[in-house]
């Protein structure tokens, strides 16, 4: 899809409820490219994020998946550089689908937003079945994605060399800042 269009679509949004804030400043650390995509730690104060993510394939456009402690569960986000500051918080439902090569496509539902003082649209989907997905992404070329907000659908596609690479290290990375080193001092009832 177009730029033209993707910002026609979200300039056009309805208000609504305000979401957690996606466009809060990260510092990146440890950046490992691989191939199309690119695995780092993002941290804000003792906040630590671990991601992967393909900004390659469409410009001012990131398709990323992002692991936090202590679940380390994949979270799936795409974020579109509008080029202007929004000046108010708005967001929407749309219908998306993800889908990688030939798999069945990975449908459901997926949150528009644009947040006050970024310059960043961002989409926030919703999978029943992301490890599903992540295997997929190991072992597939193209994912595909088709995000219809009942205006306009638009369409996206992300190379996947290096997803494999750049996935199982954050996976990894968040899984490690995840484990408690154990305290040999400690007794059975100090954890109760």
């Amino acid at each position: 899809m177009r730029t033209q269009t993707l910002g026609r679509l979200m300039l056009g949004m309805l208000g609504g409820l305000a979401t957690p804030a996606m466009a809060l400043m990260y510092n990146q650390q440890d950046v490992e490219a691989a191939g199309h995509w690119a695995s780092m730690t993002l941290t804000l104060g003792e906040e630590r994020t671990y991601r992967a993510s393909n900004r390659i394939d469409m410009p001012g456009t990131a398709f990323s998946v992002d692991f936090a402690p202590p679940t380390c569960r994949p979270q799936l986000e795409l974020r579109v550089d509008m080029g202007e500051v929004a000046s108010r918080d708005e967001n929407i439902s749309a219908d998306a689908a993800l889908r990688v090569d030939r798999f069945t496509a990975h449908a459901g539902s997926a949150t528009l937003a644009k947040e006050r003082g970024d310059n960043g649209a961002y989409v926030s989907f919703s999978n029943a079945a992301p490890y599903r997905l992540m295997h997929e992404l190991h072992v597939g070329d193209t994912l595909r994605l088709a995000i219809d907000d009942g205006v306009e659908p638009w369409y996206l596609s992300f190379q996947l060399p290096g997803a494999a690479i750049a996935l199982d290290r954050a996976a990894r990375l968040c899984h490690e800042a995840s484990a408690t080193p154990v305290d040999e001092k400690r007794t059975t009832a100090d954890y109760f």
